[in-house]
């Protein structure tokens, strides 16, 4: 089971539906944070004005979302479809759609916006597609463990990071080569993952089989690729995000989040409210939180609530993507 379903079924019960009004124009210079979920509507969060901007109807469930780095265009997985919808935030509609024959989950963009990345399952097999955003084709299929789920890649691009949910597993990809470089071991059921800012660590959430049982984080050195520490944290660990001196890991199934201080290794902060998707701004290191019926801001630094966004009437957004515009 993909982790973008996978979370999404652990929240089941969770959401409330709540309209609000939307307001259609785009401004394309705005700083942008881009939600979507179950109704496979995306809708386009402008900040600084506080409200939903547009919304923008993908065709299916989403799984997971990437933005490129200019933040002109948003990626959303219909995963249980198979497609890829791109979206141009400007117009705000689908202009291109990637279509094969798998089952996806999440997506990362290369930070040179080249590459666009995805999990999936294929004839099962666990693979990672690579697209080329320039000619709109598939450029590389690489294949990982079973059920691959979460995927990171670091800061200057030459490594890719993905999470094998059935395997207890962590596959690195060179994606230069198209090549895997190494199969680290993991604890049980890894769902997300997350590198940090300096791309030495990767984190990975876990889920516990046990119902009512804290979740965890491993940590990996990524100079070694070896398990560093392991992080208790709540219960139904998911979705993660870290900033330079903060981890912050959504547990959904007893509706808080957990924040680490990536120094020392410690839980200094659970923030009470259920969160189903969490995302970081390169322009500020704000902290998006998908939270059912709003967005939530946190200074990343502070771990305060800053503001919140109320959007439009989708049950449960899954994730989260904070960009500069």
């Amino acid at each position: 089971m993909a982790v973008g379903i996978a979370c999404a079924l652990l929240a089941a019960g969770l959401e409330a539906e709540l309209p609000v009004e939307i307001q259609p124009a785009v401004n394309a210079a705005a700083v942008h944070a881009f939600v979507a979920g179950d109704t496979g509507e995306l809708q386009i969060l402008d900040i600084a004005a506080g409200d939903v901007t547009a919304v923008v109807d993908t065709g299916g469930k989403v799984t997971g979302l990437a933005a490129s780095p200019d933040g002109r265009t948003v990626y959303v997985v219909n995963g249980w479809t198979g497609s890829v919808a791109v979206v141009d935030v400007a117009q705000a509609k689908v202009v291109k759609r990637f279509q094969v024959k798998a089952e996806l989950d999440s997506a990362v963009v290369r930070p040179d916006g080249k590459r666009l990345y995805v999990t999936g399952t294929a004839g099962g097999q666990g693979v990672v597609l690579g697209f080329d955003t320039a000619t709109d084709t598939l450029a590389a299929v690489v294949q990982v463990g079973s059920v691959p789920t979460g995927i990171a890649v670091t800061p200057d691009g030459n490594h890719l990071y993905v999470t094998n949910n059935q395997s207890a597993t962590v596959t690195v990809i060179d994606p230069r080569i198209a090549t895997v470089t190494r199969t680290v071991p993991v604890d049980l059921l890894p769902q997300y993952v997350a590198i940090s800012p300096d791309g030495a660590t990767t984190y990975v959430t876990h889920t516990s089989q046990l119902s009512n049982t804290d979740g965890s984080v491993t940590v990996l050195d990524n100079k070694t690729d070896k398990v560093v520490a392991r992080i208790p944290v709540g219960v139904g660990a998911c979705a993660l995000a870290v900033t330079a001196d903060r981890l912050y890991v959504a547990n959904l199934q007893d509706r808080t989040v957990s924040v680490v201080d990536t120094v020392t290794r410690r839980l200094v902060q659970t923030l009470v409210f259920p969160v189903y998707g969490i995302a970081v701004s390169n322009r500020d290191h704000s902290v998006y939180l998908a939270t059912g019926h709003t967005t939530a801001v946190v200074d990343g630094g502070t771990g305060q609530l800053t503001s919140t966004i109320r959007i439009t009437g989708e049950k449960q957004p899954a994730t989260v993507v904070a960009v500069t515009g």
